[in-house]
C-alpha cells in the first residue's frame, strides 16, 4: 500500500482528470454545445485542468499498455473506473495518439471544439487528429501519434486474412503456448508433475500480459473450441475469462497473475479421474458422478503434495477445491466449516460454467447460445453464483459475447467478434458479417445515424446445434500457429 501522500494526492487528481476527460468525450458524442449536461461536463473538466495549472502551463494524459498515466505518473485501475479508463485507451487507439497535452490558456468553446473532434469517427486516410484539431481553431490541445505496434514491438505484429480477420500475433503466441502445456498436463498421470507448477506461472503470466495490452484478441481466442480437446482448451478459457473479470475488479498484475494461474489449473484433480468417464458420450451414472465430484480433493493433493509450497499455489489449491462449492455453499466437496468462497474462487466459478455452458457436449440435446448462457448464469445468481461478479461479467463480455452468432436489422448475419467498447450499450457488440453485402466488414452496432442505431441484433442464430462459432476464423489461427514453429 502506498503510503505517499503525495503520491495518493497525484493518484487522486489524475484518476478525476481521466474521468472528467473520459465523460466529456463521451457525453461531447451525443450532446450540443448549448445542452446543460455538455456544459457540466466541460465545466468538470476544466475543473481539474485548473488544478494542474496551478503548478504547470500543461498537463498531459497518455495510454500506454492499456494504463492510463497522467504527467508520466500510472494512475491505478479499480473496479469503478475501469470502463471510463478503457473508453480512453479504445479512443487513444482508434486516433493512433499515445499522448493529448492540455495547455493553460484554453478557453470552454475551444475545449468543446477538440471534445467533439476526439468523440467523432477518424478523419478520412491521411489526415491526422493533429490536423483535423488545428483545422477546428483548436490551439491549446496539442496530441503525440502512436509508435505502431509492429514498430515497436515486431513480434507483436497483426495479421489480416481478406482485409477482415485481424488478430494479434502475440495474442495467439500466449494463447497458443497456454494450450501446449495443458496438453501436455492431461498426459501427465494422476497428478502434477516436478517443475509444471514453475511453467504453468509463466504461462499464465505470458497471459496477462496479453490481456492487459490486447483483451479483444484473447478472448476471441476461447471462442475457437473444439469437442476433442474440452479438457485442453477449457482450463485455458476458464484462466483467460477469470484474468479479464479480475482486471475489471482492479486487480493489480501480480494478483492476476495468481489469478489466472489458479484457473488454468482449477481442474488439474482430474488427471485423476478416469478418462473413458470424462470423456463419455452420454449422462453418467451416479457412482460416475461420485467419481468426478472427488477431482477438487484430487486437485489439492496435487497441487501441495511434495512441492515447495508458494502463495499462488495455494491460493491454486484453494480454488480447485471450491470452484464447485457454490455461492451458497451447497455444491461439492461439504464443507462444514467454512461461511462463505474466497473471491477467486468465486471469479472461477463464474468463468467454468460460462466456458463449459458456452462448449457444445455430445450427450446434451441442445447447446446453448452464449447469451442463453449468460441468461442461465443470471438464474443462478445469489445462489450458486455471485451475484455482484456475475453482473460485472456480463459487463465483460456482453450482453451477446463473443462467438455469438446472430442475425442484424438489414438482414445480414454474423458473428459477435468484440464486447461492445467500454461505456456502450451492453447490447450493442462489433459483428463480423458473415453473410451480407460486405462479408468480412465489422458493424459496429453502436454507430447512430441521427438519433437511432444504425443496426441492431435482430435475433440469435444456433449454428448446428453447436452453440456457438469462432468469433476469429480457425484456419487463421492455425496458420499463425505454425508460422511460430
Amino acid at each position: 500500500m502506498d503510503q505517499n501522500p503525495t503520491r495518493r494526492l497525484e493518484h487522486n487528481l489524475g484518476q478525476q482528470l481521466a474521468l472528467a476527460l473520459a465523460a466529456a468525450v463521451r457525453i461531447a458524442a451525443y450532446y450540443e454545445e448549448s445542452n446543460v449536461v455538455m456544459q457540466q461536463a466541460v465545466t468538470r473538466l476544466m475543473e481539474v485542468l485548473d488544478e494542474y495549472w496551478r503548478e504547470d502551463s500543461t498537463v498531459s494524459i497518455a495510454v500506454h499498455s492499456h494504463s492510463v498515466f497522467v504527467d508520466r505518473v500510472r494512475i491505478p485501475t479499480t473496479a469503478a473506473t475501469y470502463e471510463r479508463f478503457s473508453l480512453l485507451a479504445d479512443l487513444f487507439e482508434r486516433w493512433g495518439i499515445s499522448q493529448i497535452t492540455f495547455s493553460h490558456g484554453i478557453s470552454a468553446a475551444e475545449l468543446v471544439l477538440a471534445l467533439k473532434r476526439l468523440s467523432r469517427p477518424r478523419g478520412p486516410a491521411g489526415q491526422s487528429l493533429e490536423d483535423l484539431l488545428t483545422l477546428a481553431g483548436v490551439k491549446h490541445v496539442v496530441v503525440e501519434e502512436a509508435v505502431t505496434e509492429e514498430e515497436a514491438f515486431p513480434c507483436r505484429r497483426v495479421f489480416q486474412k481478406g482485409g477482415a480477420e485481424i488478430i494479434s500475433l502475440a495474442s495467439v503466441l500466449a494463447y497458443s503456448g497456454a494450450i501446449k502445456l495443458s496438453v501436455e498436463l492431461r498426459r501427465m498421470e494422476s497428478q502434477l508433475e516436478p517443475g509444471c507448477l514453475r511453467r504453468a506461472r509463466h504461462v499464465a503470466q505470458s497471459l496477462v500480459d496479453e490481456i492487459r495490452r490486447d483483451p479483444g484478441s484473447v478472448l476471441a481466442l476461447t471462442t475457437i473450441k473444439d469437442f476433442d480437446r474440452y479438457l485442453m482448451t477449457h482450463s485455458v478459457n476458464v484462466a483467460v475469462l477469470s484474468t479479464l473479470l479480475g482486471q475489471y475488479l482492479g486487480l493489480d498484475r501480480v494478483r492476476l497473475g495468481e489469478l489466472c494461474l489458479a484457473g488454468f489449473l482449477h481442474d488439474a484433480g482430474k488427471l485423476g479421474v478416469e478418462q473413458d468417464i470424462l470423456q463419455k458420450p452420454a449422462v453418467l451414472t451416479e457412482e460416475e458422478r461420485g467419481e468426478v465430484r472427488r477431482h477438487p480433493l484430487m486437485a489439492v493433493r496435487s497441487l501441495l503434495t511434495g512441492k515447495r509450497l508458494t502463495l499462488s499455489g495455494m491460493r491454486a489449491a484453494v480454488v480447485a477445491f471450491e470452484h464447485h462449492l457454490n455461492y451458497d455453499l451447497s455444491g461439492y466437496p461439504p464443507v462444514r466449516f467454512r461461511d462463505h468462497q474466497s473471491l477467486f474462487g468465486r471469479i472461477v466459478a463464474v468463468a467454468d460454467q460460462f466456458d463449459a455452458l458456452t462448449t457444445a457436449r455430445v450427450y446434451r440435446p441442445v447447446n446453448l447460445t452464449p447469451p442463453e448462457a449468460i441468461k442461465y448464469l443470471l438464474q443462478r445468481a445469489g445462489t450458486t453464483l455471485d451475484p455482484v461478479l456475475v453482473g460485472l461479467f456480463v459487463r465483460v463480455v456482453g450482453v451477446y459475447p463473443p462467438g455469438t452468432a446472430v442475425v442484424l436489422t438489414n438482414g445480414e448475419k454474423g458473428v459477435v467478434c468484440k464486447p461492445p467498447t467500454p461505456g456502450a450499450p451492453l447490447d450493442r457488440p462489433f459483428v463480423r458479417v458473415l453473410v451480407g453485402s460486405e462479408p468480412g466488414s465489422i458493424r459496429d452496432l453502436s454507430e447512430r445515424n441521427e438519433n437511432a442505431f444504425a443496426l441492431s441484433v435482430a435475433g440469435i442464430i444456433n449454428p448446428q446445434n453447436q452453440g456457438q462459432i469462432p468469433a476469429v476464423d480457425p484456419a487463421l489461427f492455425a496458420e499463425f500457429a505454425a508460422s511460430t514453429n
